[in-house]
């Protein structure tokens, strides 16, 4: 975590270094993920197949060999179907090449790893950036899984560069497909949208080449759910189900007393979960440390967009695509809303990180603190279930 000359207040580096330091990031980012796999397998003696089968991967895969025509679409169950395409789509060329299942892994880890160096890219801040390539810990967990976030990011990292850009038609495109990762996608796509054309006049055509690029994805979203369920709207209809027609155990959807799987009133996950189900304390102590972090970088986030100074169009879609994920996911139905809330967390983590860096840009000794406390959290995690 350290080598070239940079601003001790900043992190920055001149725009021809980052390239140099990214693939030092990456190679680390990689590295570390190497590790938490090898302790993994050697300490929990994991076998593939039910590795693969952990936490949503195995409804990734299966989509993508139905989408591929490997496997019948009878052979997804309903709880697989709220899997929106676009991971799938990303990695299941290698499953139709007949490359083996963990070849998913592979290129989950790659896109995890170049995460870090895109940061890097859109915001010249090398300290700040070396956060993504362990920190937080759910993040580091998730990217050590084969499911969508590490494409997540980079395709809102991509977006965020082309919003820097100004490519608007491109911004457009990437906002498009990252709906077709998830739902939660619209919160970056309006992010990418309002940031550049809320505050300035600007002529039709750069607001028409964005609509239009990014309506192709979405649109494709639709044809594939048609083609594939019958039905345009697949996942938001599964969502929608009771979380006892999903994967949940009917005693805690009982429990829970909510008509719908995915959504809620705000906050009625944090504040009712935990008491009425069984929820670890850890757990419980570890999901609400993250409302307070949540609750301040919201306020500066609104403190930022109220500022007179005059902020690039890409800051303010950093800011603004925190803000939305953050209303979104406070919304969230009362099990994954609870359960999985640090990982909805970093679906907003580029605009979180940008709005932290008054505390952590300045302070690379922050990375001796925090580094081995999320692997620690992130071995607890994935070791946890260890007989």
């Amino acid at each position: 975590m350290s080598g070239e000359r940079v601003n001790p207040k900043s992190g920055a580096l001149p725009e021809h270094n980052w390239l140099g330091s990214g693939a030092r990031m990456f190679s680390a980012a990689l590295a570390l993920r190497a590790f938490l796999l090898a302790s993994l397998f050697l300490f929990k003696r994991e076998s593939w197949p039910l590795f693969l089968s952990n936490s949503d991967a195995g409804s990734f895969i299966a989509v993508a060999k139905v989408i591929f025509g490997i496997s019948p679409v009878g052979s997804l169950t309903t709880y697989d179907t709220r899997v929106f395409p676009g991971w799938p789509l990303a990695f299941g060329w290698a499953l139709k090449l007949g490359l083996p299942d963990p070849t998913v892994l592979v290129i989950s880890c790659s896109l995890a790893a170049l995460v870090p160096a895109l940061f890097l890219r859109l915001t010249g801040d090398r300290t700040l950036s070396w956060y993504l390539v362990y920190f937080p810990p759910a993040w580091l967990v998730a990217s050590t899984h084969p499911i969508s976030e590490p494409a997540y990011l980079v395709v809102v990292l991509l977006g965020l560069v082309a919003v820097k850009q100004s490519r608007h038609g491109l911004s457009g495109a990437l906002g498009g497909c990252l709906v077709l990762l998830r739902a939660f996608g619209a919160a970056w796509a309006a992010a990418f949208f309002v940031s550049q054309f809320s505050k300035n006049r600007r002529s039709n055509s750069p607001v028409a080449a964005f609509v239009f690029a990014a309506a192709v994805p979405v649109v494709g979203l639709f044809l594939l759910n048609w083609v594939v369920y019958g039905n345009p709207v697949q996942q938001v209809h599964t969502y929608g189900r009771p979380l006892v027609a999903l994967n949940i155990p009917p005693a805690i959807a009982v429990d829970l007393n909510n008509p719908s799987g995915h959504w809620g009133w705000p906050f009625e996950h944090l504040l009712l979960t935990p008491w009425r189900t069984h929820v670890p304390l850890w757990k419980t102590a570890y999901i609400y440390a993250h409302v307070p972090v949540l609750l301040l970088l919201v306020w500066n986030a609104v403190a930022s967009l109220r500022s007179k100074v005059p902020v690039e169009a890409w800051k303010t879609a950093l800011v603004l695509g925190f803000l939305y994920n953050s209303a979104l996911i406070v919304c969230t139905g009362p099990y994954w809303g609870f359960e999985s809330f640090d990982r909805y967390f970093v679906w907003g983590l580029p605009g979180a990180l940008w709005l932290s860096r008054r505390w952590l840009s300045a302070q690379s000794r922050w990375h001796w603190i925090l580094f081995p406390v999320s692997v620690a959290l992130s071995l607890r995690s994935l070791l946890g279930h260890a007989g």
